[in-house]
C-alpha cells in the first residue's frame, strides 16, 4: 500500500511538474513576441475595449484608424491588462473608448464577468501572459480551481499565437484572441428576458470593477492617451427605466473621473429592427452607428 501511495504521490509530482513547465515556457514564448503580437499598424490609434456591447456596436472596418479589442463579459480588470498590454506596445495610440453602460458597475457583473468558472476559465486562457503578478493573485485568491483550469488552457492559446506571430500573413489590425467587433445576426427584443438594471433593484456596487476602471483611466493620463467613457446605443424600453439608483452610481463615479470623456449614446435613435435585444444593437445597428460614429469622430 505504501509503494502504491508513493507512486502515486510521484505521478503527481511530474504532472505538476510538468504542467507547470509547460506554463512557463508558453508565458515565456508569448512574451518574447509580444512585439509582434501586440503591434499595431500606425494609422491604427483609436481603441475600442469592453463588453459585449461595444464588441457588438463597433464595426470598425467602418471607422477610421480603430480597433475593435471589445469581448463580450468581459470585466475592466481583463480589459486594464489589455489595454496596458496595448498601450506599452503601440505609443501612436490616441484614444481609448471603454465601455461604460449602467450595469458594468454593479456587483453582480463581478459575480459573473471576474468570479464565475465560466468567465475566469475563458479569460485566464486568453490573457494570462499579460496580467500582473496582483491581477494573478487575485484571480488565484477567489476562484482557485477555475484559474488554474484557465491557466492550463493557456499553454495551447499562447502557443498557438506564437506560432501565427510567424506567418508572414500575419495581420496588424486585429490582435489574437483579444475580441473584436462581433456581426450579431438576431432580433430578439420579443424574446428579452428584460434589460439589466430595472426599477426598485437593489443597488449594490462592484469594488472591483470601479478599482479597476479607476486604474484604466490613471493609466491612460499617465501614458497621455485620451479615455473617453462610452456608452453605446440601447433600445428606449432599457435606457428610460434604468434604476435612478444605478444611473446615480454611474453618474458618481464619472463625475470622480474629471479628466476623462463621457460619451454617452444610450438613446441614439434607432428602428426596432436594429436591435438584437434591450441592451444590444445587431449587426444593421451596428452598420449605421458605427457609420453616424465615424462621420462624428472626423467632423471638420
Amino acid at each position: 500500500m505504501k509503494t502504491i501511495l508513493l507512486k502515486l504521490l510521484l505521478f503527481i509530482v511530474i504532472i505538476v511538474t510538468l504542467i507547470t513547465v509547460m506554463v512557463l515556457l508558453s508565458d515565456y514564448l508569448i512574451n518574447k513576441r509580444k512585439d509582434k503580437v501586440l503591434k499595431l499598424s500606425p494609422d491604427r490609434y483609436l481603441v475600442f475595449a469592453g463588453n459585449s456591447t461595444v464588441e457588438c456596436a463597433v464595426e470598425d472596418r467602418l471607422i477610421d484608424h480603430s480597433i475593435n479589442v471589445a469581448q463580450a463579459g468581459e470585466a475592466y480588470l481583463y480589459s486594464f491588462a489589455k489595454i496596458k498590454a496595448l498601450l506599452d506596445q503601440n505609443e501612436h495610440i490616441r484614444t481609448v473608448f471603454i465601455g461604460y453602460s449602467y450595469a458594468d458597475l454593479l456587483f453582480e457583473k463581478e459575480e459573473t464577468w471576474l468570479l464565475s468558472d465560466y468567465f475566469m476559465v475563458e479569460k485566464v486562457q486568453y490573457y494570462h501572459y499579460i496580467l500582473d503578478r496582483q491581477e494573478k493573485a487575485f484571480l488565484l485568491k477567489s476562484n482557485p480551481i477555475a484559474y488554474l483550469r484557465g491557466v492550463i488552457k493557456s499553454i495551447v492559446k499562447s502557443l498557438e499565437t506564437v506560432a501565427r506571430s510567424f506567418a508572414a500573413d500575419f495581420n496588424r489590425n486585429s490582435i489574437p484572441n483579444f475580441g473584436g467587433y462581433k456581426r450579431l445576426v438576431r432580433d430578439k427584443l420579443n424574446e428579452d428576458p428584460g434589460f439589466e438594471g430595472g426599477r426598485d433593484e437593489i443597488v449594490d456596487p462592484s469594488t472591483n470593477q470601479i478599482k479597476y476602471l479607476r486604474m484604466i483611466s490613471k493609466l491612460c493620463h499617465q501614458k497621455s492617451v485620451d479615455l473617453v467613457l462610452f456608452n453605446p446605443p440601447k433600445h428606449k424600453s432599457y435606457y428610460e427605466n434604468v434604476d435612478p439608483g444605478i444611473k446615480q452610481l454611474w453618474l458618481d463615479v464619472r463625475r470622480s473621473l474629471p479628466a476623462d470623456s463621457l460619451l454617452d449614446m444610450s438613446a441614439f435613435p434607432m428602428p426596432d429592427s436594429c436591435y438584437g435585444d434591450f441592451s444590444h444593437i445587431n449587426y444593421r445597428g451596428a452598420r449605421m452607428f458605427s457609420e453616424y460614429l465615424n462621420e462624428l469622430m472626423w467632423v471638420k
